[in-house]
């Protein structure tokens, strides 16, 4: 991808990601006066469930669609229709088992986990649309990959269009203001939006893949071995993050401190501090989405200096811009908590924090470009790392440092993912950390300047798996021994 389309391609994600986010916050805002705290509280419980199985349902679908349309796209190999195909069907049947089950044992969930068994009906409501949203994932993969942001983009636009005017409409002409009555008219409006989002994208995909040709479709254990180790990490992460928040609040009611206070503080941090650290990073999370085709075509030509650079440029930029952000933050966290929440509440915690936006942010486009490089497998594996360490820290140090121990478990977390991450890039791709060579001591990320460089990034495309010769490794590991101790 050309770099002028890839700022382009950025901008209009970003633009669309702020506009979509602006637009879900004043919708609840309209939704929080027509049927009160009580039916947004239900609601809020009802979407935790859906929120896991929608990630089940999807997880590892549109990296693996994506990394397909690359390969198709490069090699001209297979053919493209039926290679998309084939991704969807495969998204299609994820998402319908994780239907089936939700809707086998919504009475159990919402008996159990929820504690309100009137739950149960929208949870049924609410499984019909998996299978749609499962295989609209699958299509937003190949759009990426294809580069047909801006019409893709108009079809997330139009979802959100639709959505709320079917849950305006259905309010609207709602005789009750029970909240399970208002809980009913908001998930059909979000099935009736999901129905209407893939039969768009099903729509856009007509009008721009190419004809059906001779070629045989991708070979679906290519497909899988992206999509596979993406979803097992999704998952397992998932499923750790849920017992992670589980364990918080009775580590705090343990720690002693008061656990009121305690959850405050949780409140604070997550409620108000994150959500406004990470805001800017819808733009990076835009240009991590879009530079997972960019690399995965260059790995497949086996361009490793355009690689290099490629990855250079990103890190650099990355930490500069999340080092602008963080100080503007730190600076300004009384002027803007104010301006947002009325509150001086999360100042504190936002000074706190902010020197940890540089790690976070930089790891975010690490984890984007180690997929591009066909890492997915590296990259799941430091995910559970991460979650399971999260897990067993919380268990072990909130009970008795209460807020401090958590902010520890933040730092701790995000660091360690980060050091495994640009430990993996660094392993793939010829750069130097933190270390300058000869006359160029400019920039914080470096490319070596040895004579065998080349050796240092030997690695296959993903066409087989990789394979490094011995010198090369060890190579690699003088180099990184050298760096560590300059």
């Amino acid at each position: 991808m050309k770099k002028s389309k890839l700022m382009k391609h950025t901008a209009i994600m970003t633009a669309v990601n702020l506009i979509m986010r602006s637009a879900t916050v004043g919708f609840n805002a309209y939704l929080t006066a027509k049927i009160g705290s009580a039916g947004m509280g239900l609601f809020q419980l009802i979407m935790t469930v859906y929120s896991l199985a929608t990630t089940f349902s999807t997880a590892g679908i549109r990296l693996a669609t994506t990394r397909v349309a690359v390969e198709i796209n490069t090699l001209r190999k297979n053919d493209m229709n039926k290679s998309v195909a084939m991704c969807v069907t495969y998204a299609g049947i994820c998402g319908s088992v994780i239907g089936i089950i939700l809707f086998l044992f919504s009475d159990f969930i919402s008996a159990s986990w929820i504690s309100d068994t009137q739950t149960a009906f929208h949870l049924r409501v609410l499984s019909l649309s998996l299978p749609f949203v499962a295989m609209s994932s699958a299509l937003g993969g190949y759009f990426t990959a294809a580069e047909k942001i801006p019409q893709y983009s108009a079809v997330q636009m139009l979802e959100q269009c639709f959505r709320i005017a079917v849950v305006v409409f259905l309010i609207s002409r709602m005789q009750y203001t029970n909240p399970s009555y208002a809980c009913t008219a908001i998930v059909a409006g979000m099935t009736a939006a999901e129905i209407f989002s893939f039969s768009l994208s099903s729509l856009l995909k007509k009008f721009t893949i190419q004809k059906k040709t001779e070629k045989n479709p991708l070979d679906i254990l290519r497909m899988l071995r992206v999509a596979l180790p993406d979803a097992a990490g999704t998952c397992a992460r998932s499923v750790l993050l849920t017992i992670e928040h589980l364990l918080i609040p009775k580590g705090f009611e343990k720690s002693g401190e008061g656990g009121t206070a305690a959850l405050a503080a949780y409140g604070n941090i997550h409620g108000m501090a994150l959500p406004l650290l990470l805001f800017p990073s819808a733009v990076l999370s835009s240009l991590a989405s879009l530079l997972i085709p960019d690399l995965a075509a260059k790995n497949e030509v086996g361009d490793k200096s355009g690689i290099d650079r490629s990855v250079k440029k990103n890190l650099k930029t990355t930490f500069l811009f999340s080092c602008v952000c963080a100080v503007f933050c730190a600076i300004f966290a009384p002027f803007i908590s104010q301006l947002i929440y009325k509150s001086n509440e999360a100042v504190m915690y936002i000074r706190i924090l902010s020197p940890l936006v540089p790690v976070m942010y930089t790891d975010m486009i690490t984890d984007g470009m180690l997929k591009g490089l066909d890492q997915q497998i590296y990259s799941m594996r430091y995910n559970i790392i991460d979650s399971a360490l999260c897990v067993a820290m919380v268990y072990f140090l909130l009970p008795r440092y209460s807020v401090k121990g958590y902010i520890f478990i933040l730092y701790a977390s995000e660091i360690i993912n980060f050091y495994l991450s640009i430990g993996r890039l660094s392993k793939i791709c010829s750069i130097r950390l933190f270390q300058a060579h000869g006359e160029d001591n400019s920039t914080l990320f470096h490319m070596t300047k040895h004579s065998d460089a080349p050796a240092v990034c030997e690695y296959q495309t993903y066409r087989g798996l990789t394979t490094h010769s011995q010198a090369p490794q060890s190579c690699r590991r003088k180099f990184r021994i050298q760096d560590l101790r300059e």
